[in-house]
């Protein structure tokens, strides 16, 4: 039994709060969830959850410019510095509690963090590997009389933009000014080093720096006011002497609170870095001949910020009934994107004056994360109240992401039958349906008036669902609609679910009735109703025949019921029932399971026991043995126990869910505790046991009681002790001495407890889920985790190598060197090199180490690239060669025997990617087929196959692919021309048969020497393989000379029924004609030479010749 399963993907949870960023082009995008930060890829339509947890839950977060170092703050202030591209944890540094914001400057080399009112400057580890003390704080600044709400940095790294809720947005110098120095050496009025900008009656929400010189600010308030600040000529040193002389014996105002000592760090620093750039920057151009200015010449045109003096341009006001809470500024575009505390955002510009160009309503709750792309088109909101997060695209008005989790905990989980989908129900009374692969909820079910307790499948297709507003719904995903409704004769709550494996029979537990329900999925008939248990019903399970029904309920049994008994046995309970039927436990059962195979009957009860029945044959059930769980159950201390921590460890704690694995070897177990534990079936031993989450913002994580935590008043991390708090802008009043109703001891918001309350394995026996407080958690031992070999690799092999392969046209070891570098790109490359025909030879001399790289590399070309004979081309051939090795891996995985290289993963992933083609490739030919059927019958081809062959493509005849690429390059705008007149056709020269098989050969040299950007091969939609070869020839190109030879014959406009075949141009022929006297003058055109790797040449020429004769 295997049990190294690792964490895979976390579903259910979308956004939890603090800020999201757009990485990798804007192509993805970081979102917050728990402790964890996870990558939604929205091109390809799928998310990632990182591996690196925090220890809380995270409130804000940045990465790097160039994308190589992430930094993430929980609620204690802890900052996790992580290789976000290795994803790697480098560096942990306390910044102390209250860190609300955090801002990587421009060079990627200082930390901005905002903690409170203070602002603290760090620098960052200089190089994104693992080493002692990377990070140094560099200088405190204690500017602000209340708490930082934004910071902005210039593109000179010289200056901070703050704004803070004392209605006032500062310009902070990280060193002293110049001026102001030589001035204060002079002995002229000391003023203070940085500028405060008031203007605003609210709190500030955000500004900006709006040009490239940094001469003009923005900034905006929650009152929905935005100020447009621009510096003046004037000095301040100027203005602040004559204001001076004019009020004699006005005392000097204080300066900069910052200690001279940190300063002088920054200053030195600086100036280290300064010239390590210069010296860098400055060779450059040198090196290409000049034209580039040097680095202290672009430092010195940034003006002095703080020096000079500024003033109010504009002050503009937002048209809008709600708050202002979030704000984000494109500078390319000058476009403001808003977002409102009632879940409206809008679009504004901002000169010559402020327009709004776009609103939408999101959301009823507020908006608490905005983020721009670079090219202004797409912006992510998100909404932590809900738990909500979209990109919206605002000039085509289309969602590019939008994605919900459950509002309240995930009660259960599903696999389809296939493992290719799982199901998930909440207590906020949806359905929702996830994409296993890509991690993206398809689909949401919301007919449920109540919290949802179960959820199955009876196939592939058809989910069905249970809620305790008593009734269970049917649903059909092909439609996403729901197509049965059962419920019982009397109004009570559903607890649990089971369906027969033949998907006919549904039953269900009820909680009010202690019944329980079976009806047939067919016809929705109720048939029966088993009444014996006198307390709520826990959990129903149907016996691998169909014809037992196992049920647990709280009045301490588990009864089996025979579905197909007759109906006055089923009736007279005494008489149908006899003692083995009921099994009597000390406490209540919790759940009941049976294996796979049917021979072993599982038993969960409240008292964390653990027995395991003989169910071989069900009218004879023997108990096997009992086994004790609370040694692996307890962990965790709780708030309710912080007053009596030692009175029990195992207060509440006992496992409520169990799901069987294929083999019926072993069983997951999950329930009120943080742990899930993996039990062996034959021994009932544990083998090992996973951690739900190392999120201690939950209750129930922490081993170690805190005793300084305890008081009169209860846990003081459950008090609410601030003096005063300020939400949306609005300062809380502090209430008098004994003004407050109610609870004297207020308390926080409830800590959600970690627990999972629905395990589910996956049919494959790869995968489980587990329904937890965080969300879903699935785990796998297919994770597919790229690892750096360097054991094959050389000083020699360098990119330049691997092309100079390809120009010597080894293609066996370009691919393989290609493999072996580990490089994106260059492999790319490569795989694009390799001709159509010689893809076959260079399959054959792949080694099986180099399987899973060269399939993988398949997979994310085809996920990428439109080039999807190719793809499919080289899975064919690679398929085809190490079938045998690729099954015996995978009847080795089945039977225990770790997999090679994740084989499966990547053979999963690319079955995925084909059928996603296949499905995109049939919905485009069907929205088509009657463009497609017009522009074949009027001969529209011919002016598209007149356009290739200028272009050097080689395609004679129209095949479906064409058909495709003519519908996209017309685009209904250009007017179809008519088809060729028969005068022109006629006057093409006739090419002699002999000059035409040496025009043949010729173009077959050119063409298998050109790329895969040049020749674009025919796609095969649904033609059987001898007709393509019929067709289009035996290289999948199409027979030029029958082209030419139908062309002269019949002149007319192509048909349907021809397959769109259009006559040849005039002036390709004459080329052909012209190069085949060429060939016979000079004795016959120069062969191609042979692959040094020994390509059959021979063989080659062989096919050629055998090539039908036209």
């Amino acid at each position: 039994m295997r049990s190294d399963f690792k964490f895979l993907n976390l579903f259910g949870g979308v956004y939890s709060q603090g800020n999201v960023l757009f990485a990798n082009e804007g192509k993805e995008l970081l979102s917050p969830v728990g402790n964890r930060i996870t990558t939604y890829d929205l091109v390809r339509s799928s998310n990632k959850a990182s591996g690196v947890e925090c220890l809380k839950d995270i409130v804000c977060m940045d990465l790097s410019h160039d994308e190589t170092l992430l930094v993430a703050v929980d609620e204690d202030g802890r900052a996790m510095f992580v290789n976000w591209a290795a994803q790697v944890p480098l560096e942990v540094i306390n910044f102390k509690q209250g860190t609300s914001m955090v801002k990587i400057s421009p060079n990627d080399r200082y930390i901005a963090v905002a903690n409170g009112r203070q602002v603290q400057v760090w620098s960052t580890p200089p190089s994104r590997v693992l080493q002692y003390r990377s990070v140094h704080l560099l200088k405190r600044i204690n500017v602000c009389s209340s708490d930082v709400t934004s910071m902005t940095w210039s593109a000179c790294c010289r200056y901070l933009l703050i704004g803070s809720e004392d209605c006032a947005v500062r310009i902070i110098p990280l060193r002293r000014s110049k001026e102001l120095d030589l001035a204060k050496a002079e002995g002229a009025f000391p003023i203070k080093p940085h500028v405060t900008l008031a203007v605003h009656r609210c709190p500030v929400v955000n500004a900006f720096f709006t040009n490239a010189s940094h001469t003009t600010i923005l900034s905006a308030s929650s009152d929905r006011t935005i100020a447009l600040w621009e510096m003046t000529d004037r000095s301040r040193l100027t203005e602040r002497s004559n204001d001076h002389e004019k009020i004699p014996g006005e005392d000097p105002p204080a300066t900069d609170g910052a200690p001279d000592e940190i300063e002088t760090e920054v200053e030195e620093q600086e100036e280290e870095e300064e010239t390590e750039d210069d010296a860098g920057e400055d060779a450059a151009p040198q090196a290409a001949g000049g034209g580039a200015e040097p680095a202290k010449k672009r430092r010195a045109a940034t003006p002095d910020l703080a020096a000079k003096n500024w003033q109010l341009k504009k002050r503009f006001f937002l048209e809008h009934d709600a708050r202002l809470q979030v704000l984000d500024y494109h500078r390319d575009k000058n476009l403001l994107y808003a977002g409102f505390k009632n879940g409206v955002f809008g679009i504004y510009t901002l000169l010559p004056e402020v327009k709004c160009i776009h609103t939408l309503s999101i959301t009823e709750q507020k908006l608490s994360a905005v983020s721009v792309n670079k090219s202004g088109e797409w912006v992510a909101f998100g909404s932590s109240k809900l738990g909500q997060l979209l990109v919206w695209e605002w000039r085509s008005e289309t969602y590019v992401l939008k994605q919900q989790s459950h509002y309240h905990d995930v009660s259960s989980v599903a696999f389809s039958p296939d493992g290719s989908i799982i199901a998930t129900s909440g207590d906020d009374g949806k359905v929702k349906v996830w994409n296993g692969s890509t991690g993206f909820c398809f689909a949401t079910l919301r007919d449920h008036q109540g919290p949802v307790s179960g959820v199955k499948f009876s196939n592939n297709t058809t989910l069905w669902s249970c809620s305790a507003d008593g009734t269970c719904r049917g649903y059909d995903l092909r439609r996403y609609r729901q197509f049965r409704v059962l419920q019982p004769p009397v109004s009570t709550q559903l607890s649990s679910l089971s369906i027969d494996p033949s998907g006919e029979l549904i039953a269900c537990g009820s909680v009010t009735e202690a019944e329980v329900f079976l009806w047939s999925a067919q016809t929705g008939q109720l048939l029966e109703a088993f009444s014996g248990h006198e307390a709520p019903v826990s959990s129903v399970d149907f016996h691998v025949s169909g014809t037992v029904v196992a049920t647990g309920s709280w009045d301490k049994t588990a009864r089996l019921w025979e579905v197909y008994a007759s109906h006055s046995a089923k009736n007279d309970h005494t008489a149908g029932l006899t003692s083995s039927e009921a099994l009597r436990f000390n406490t209540e059962v919790v759940a009941v399971k049976f294996s796979p195979n049917g021979h072993t009957l599982c038993v969960l009860t409240l008292s964390g026991d653990m027995s395991l029945f003989d169910t071989e044959d069900t009218t004879d059930v023997t108990p096997l043995r009992s086994v004790s769980t609370h040694r692996d159950v307890k962990g965790g201390w709780r708030s309710a126990e912080a007053t009596n921590p030692f009175k029990s460890a195992l207060s509440g704690r006992f496992f409520d869910s169990i799901s069987w694995f294929p083999d019926s070897s072993a069983l997951l177990l999950a329930g009120n505790s943080k742990w899930i534990a993996l039990y062996s079936a034959a021994q009932s031993t544990l083998l090992k046991k996973w951690s739900v989450t190392n999120n201690r913002s939950m209750d129930g994580m922490s081993d170690v009681f805190n005793h300084r935590a305890v008081s009169e008043a209860g846990n003081l991390h459950n008090l609410d002790l601030a003096d005063s708090d300020s939400e949306d802008g609005v300062r809380k009043v502090v209430k008098l001495p004994g003004a407050q109703r109610g609870d004297q001891g207020k308390r926080k918001k409830t800590k959600p407890t970690a627990r999972s309350k629905c395990v589910f394995v996956s049919p494959t026996g790869k995968e489980w889920a587990a329904a937890t407080t965080d969300g879903l958690l699935l785990y796998s031992t297919e994770v597919d985790r790229k690892r750096f070999n360097p054991l094959q690799l050389t000083m020699e092999l360098t990119p330049m190598d691997v092309y100079g392969e390809i120009e010597k046209t080894n293609y066996v070891l370009a691919v393989l060197k290609a493999l072996r570098l580990n490089n994106n790109d260059v492999s790319a490359r490569v795989f694009h090199a390799v001709p159509f025909m010689e893809i076959p030879f260079v399959s054959d001399n792949i080694p099986t180490d180099m399987l899973v790289p060269l399939l993988d590399l398949i997979s994310s070309q085809l996920a990428d690239s439109n080039h999807v004979e190719r793809c499919l081309r080289w899975s064919a051939h690679l398929l085809h060669r190490h079938g045998a090795y690729i099954q015996k891996r995978a009847t080795a995985a089945a039977s225990g025997a770790p997999a090679d290289g994740h084989l499966q993963a990547v053979l999963k992933h690319l079955h995925q990617h084909v059928a996603k083609k296949t499905t995109d490739l049939m919905r485009l030919t069907e929205q088509n087929k009657h463009t497609l059927a017009y522009l074949s019958a009027s001969g529209g081809l011919a002016w598209y196959d007149k356009k290739k062959e200028e272009a050097k493509l080689a395609a004679a005849a129209a095949t479906p692919a064409d058909i495709l690429d003519t519908v996209g390059q017309l685009g209904h705008k250009k007017k179809v021309p008519k088809p060729a007149q028969p005068e022109a056709v006629a006057a093409a020269p006739a090419a002699p048969a002999a000059a035409a098989a040496a025009a043949d050969e010729d173009d077959a040299t050119e063409d298998a020497d050109t790329s895969d950007d040049d020749v674009q091969a025919p796609l095969d939609l649904g033609l059987s393989a001898a007709q393509h070869e019929a067709e289009h020839g035996a290289g999948g190109e199409a027979d030029s000379d029958a082209s030419s030879a139908s062309a002269q014959e019949d002149p007319a406009p192509p048909s349907p029924a021809s397959n769109g075949a259009a006559p040849a141009p005039k002036r390709k022929l004459v080329k052909r004609v012209r190069k085949a006297a060429k060939k016979a003058a000079g004795g016959g055109a120069q062969k191609r030479t042979a692959s040094p790797l020994g390509a059959p040449a021979k063989a080659k020429k062989a096919k050629k010749s055998a090539k039908p004769a036209s």
